[in-house]
């Protein structure tokens, strides 16, 4: 008989906004970890369009600089302070995950299967988020602390350039990533009752 086991490893990974340059996993570790879930990730009709950027050292802080250059120009004044100061807190991360799409291997699925060309994008947005998933878990089990970030549009013209990278990437999310340095808070639950339906 399968026994029912409570996943204590899913409860793990949290949003962690207060993280720090210290890291529980070497370089060499985090980029074999990245690698192994770009691997294995499941992508529809086995596109594996998914691309990953990995940001250490000057390349990190480099990203958050060119965020906040572009943020500053449109934020309201009165909250200047507060978003320099969250932008900050990401910059203080050990590594940031950039996360992209590669619309040339997306246009060619769309080609090869035209019946399902509309849902495609949708279909290989899902698989992105899986493997952002994955890279989260591995990073939560190994006590480092993650937050997802969207600040696609600030940045998404400049990014390729940033770094040299090719211009069919299209900039989906961000992962700052490092030593937790402070708890995040308890998470509350909607109730499931709401959220899941059983039909026997």
């Amino acid at each position: 008989m399968v026994h029912c086991i409570e996943q204590d490893s899913l409860k793990i990974r949290r949003s962690v906004y207060g993280l720090g340059k210290l890291s529980a996993m070497a370089n060499t570790c985090v980029e074999d970890s990245v690698k192994s879930c770009l691997l294995n990730c499941p992508t529809p009709f086995n596109v594996q369009s998914a691309r990953v950027a990995l940001l250490f050292g000057k390349s990190h802080q480099l990203f958050w600089d060119k965020i906040w250059e572009n943020l500053k120009g449109i934020v309201p004044t009165a909250k200047q302070k507060n978003t320099k100061e969250k932008i900050e807190s990401f910059a203080a991360a050990h590594g940031t995950i950039l996360f992209f799409e590669d619309k040339t291997a997306l246009n060619k699925l769309k080609k090869q299967f035209p019946l399902y060309a509309k849902n495609m994008k949708t279909w290989t947005q899902q698989a992105n988020g899986m493997l952002q998933f994955m890279i989260w878990q591995v990073f939560a089990e190994n006590n480092i602390g993650a937050s997802l970030q969207h600040y696609n549009e600030l940045i998404e013209k400049e990014v390729c350039a940033m770094y040299n990278l090719p211009k069919n990437w299209e900039l989906v999310a961000q992962m700052p990533f490092g030593s937790i340095e402070k708890e995040p808070a308890d998470k509350t639950f909607l109730p499931l009752d709401d959220r899941i339906k059983v039909f026997k």
